[in-house]
């Protein structure tokens, strides 16, 4: 938390609004509260009659903390790896690795390397899976605890069709979740949040999934998990769950689907699936470059654009290549340019910012700098070739490499900095 006093920080600011529009000024204070809220933008002249201590960080931009909707803490250690379709690489790469995690120093060591990887690119807000070892959940919670990011985290469930070293059955699962949602679902304040998180339909047996809607509703959990990620994945879906009649389906027959629910991936779904989706409120977490990386495909934003769903750009570390979400905004406009969704670099800031704030249900914490809101910001060294709001807008979306991240707070407090 900041002093006893209000703090400015003098720069160029670039926001969403909660409209769903964009803010710039040129050269502006942010104020935040000695509770790490944001008082207001003010002219240096006003600020300096409302703020002892004004940060002078003339020639940065300051922009409101990236918000990652969809990552994977224990896959940290093996980005760049996807090497083929998703349920091989899950096979050969990722539940190898994630067995690791049943070791607690090994978990701990890549907690500590996951939260300072975010907190490094901008990123304070994560939507993080964890894997299905509850000591390695509760250690990324601590190591969440200590660096002062915000997070909706939790469990990786799943019972069936995966190697025994990560298999936890139904009743543990819950009963560990259960534990994990007592101890830590808003914990600080509500700054760490525990979602309910069934890894995807193959690996969850109905009982499973019916109890974690269960869970999820009786401690007003959010759900995250996977849908319509790849052909075979689906048609393997089914083949689990022949009771169902598309993959949504399965999620909505155990009462996995509604408003606090965020589903990542959601390329090869029907019109009539995204209606089904839209018509429950479900959320979407949009990761182009894991899908790019994987060969899965490209989600069609306008399929989500038209139906009023909501979307977050996610990292998906680790089938995604990077922890910087201003990479994955620039996958995200590829992506459209493919599927002919028009996404312009304004709406895309806005789904790595605000939209993802929203799909973890988070709006009123996180994703924008407005009075009231908690003060989650970055802080990026702004070219001087990038003057004014489009030079600023390409800075915050596509030029990572030209303007680094050189400071992150969240709630006012200072999470990174640049040695």
């Amino acid at each position: 938390m900041p002093g006893a006093h209000p703090v400015g920080y003098r720069g160029a600011v670039l926001t969403p609004t909660s409209s769903g529009g964009l803010v710039y000024h040129d050269d502006a204070v942010l104020i935040v509260s000695p509770e790490g809220t944001i008082s207001g933008l003010a002219p240096l002249a006003e600020a300096r009659g409302a703020c002892p201590l004004i940060h002078d960080l003339s020639g940065s931009l300051l922009v409101p903390g990236f918000v990652d909707a969809h990552l994977h803490f224990p896959q940290s250690r093996v980005i760049g790896s996807a090497s083929g379709p998703l349920l091989t690489w899950l096979e050969r790469v990722v539940f190898p690795e994630e067995a690791r995690f049943r070791d607690e120093p090994y978990a701990r060591t890549v907690a500590a390397e996951f939260t300072e990887a975010c907190a490094a690119r901008g990123t304070t807000t994560v939507g993080a899976y964890s894997s299905s070892s509850p000591r390695a959940t509760e250690v990324l919670f601590e190591a969440l605890h200590e660096s002062g990011l915000r997070a909706v985290a939790g469990l990786v469930l799943m019972d069936q069709a995966c190697p025994e070293p990560i298999r936890l059955p139904a009743a543990e699962a819950l009963a560990a979740c259960r534990e994990l949602a007592l101890r830590w679902h808003g914990a600080d304040g509500g700054r760490l949040q525990v979602a309910v998180i069934p890894r995807f339909a193959i690996s969850c047996s109905r009982g499973l999934m019916e109890g974690a809607a269960a869970l999820a509703a009786e401690h007003g959990l959010t759900i995250m998990t996977h849908v319509s990620e790849n052909p075979r994945e689906e048609a393997e879906t089914l083949h689990v769950h022949p009771w169902a009649h598309d993959y949504l389906d399965v999620y909505e027959q155990v009462g996995l689907v509604g408003e606090h629910t965020l589903l990542a991936h959601a390329i090869h779904l029907a019109p009539a699936a995204w209606d089904r989706l839209a018509a429950r409120g479900a959320k979407i977490a949009h990761c182009p470059d894991s899908n790019f990386f994987l060969g899965s495909g490209a989600m069609r934003l306008a399929e989500a654009r038209a139906r009023g769903v909501t979307v977050g750009l996610g990292t998906d570390v680790a089938a995604g290549r990077s922890f910087d979400v201003r990479r994955t905004i620039a996958h995200a406009y590829d992506a459209s340019l493919l599927t002919e969704s028009g996404a312009t670099p304004a709406e895309l800031f806005l789904l790595a910012t605000l939209g993802a704030a929203r799909a973890l249900g988070l709006p009123d914490h996180a994703g924008y700098l407005e009075p009231s809101k908690d003060a989650d910001f970055a802080v990026l060294a702004r070219p001087v070739h990038a003057a004014g709001e489009e030079g600023a807008l390409r800075v915050a979306t596509f030029a990572a490499d030209l303007a680094p991240v050189t400071r992150t707070y969240v709630r006012g407090r200072l999470v990174w900095s640049r040695r």
